[in-house]
């Protein structure tokens, strides 16, 4: 009868001799992520922002006309729809509200400051609703 204790010991010292080697290459990385990503904020196009200008133009009469209480409803409702069509200023929205003042104030400030107006309130961030 042949000895398969030679064969298993070969094996053992094979498996255990990779497995030295594996480790060895991996250093203190453990491969893992240690602290926990932080988020960056979504950019929202040129064009997506000049489209929200023309909505907010559009409709300042309209909401002067409807008063304070009753457009800021019907704002939040248009920039509703605007993200809808635009799922990365949807995103920039939901990481800061205040990102839509900040891009009408750089991209067309006479139109938001007339929206601001006609909502009757400081700043377009206040006047989001359900975001």
């Amino acid at each position: 009868m042949i000895s398969t204790l030679p064969r298993r010991s070969a094996g053992l010292v094979l498996v255990l001799a990779a497995a030295s080697l594996g480790l060895t290459g991996c250093g203190n990385d453990s491969g893992y992520q240690t602290e926990p990503p932080f988020p960056t904020e979504p950019t929202i196009s040129q064009g997506s922002v000049e489209q929200l200008c023309g909505i907010l133009d559009g409709q300042k009469g309209t909401w002067k006309a409807l008063g304070p209480r009753v457009a800021r409803v019907a704002f939040t409702g248009a920039v509703r729809l605007w993200t809808v069509n635009d799922t990365v200023a949807n995103a920039a929205i939901s990481y800061d509200r205040h990102i839509v003042d900040t891009v009408t104030i750089r991209t067309c400030p006479r139109v938001r400051d007339a929206t601001v107006e006609s909502l009757d309130v400081p700043d377009l961030k206040t006047a989001l609703g359900g975001f």
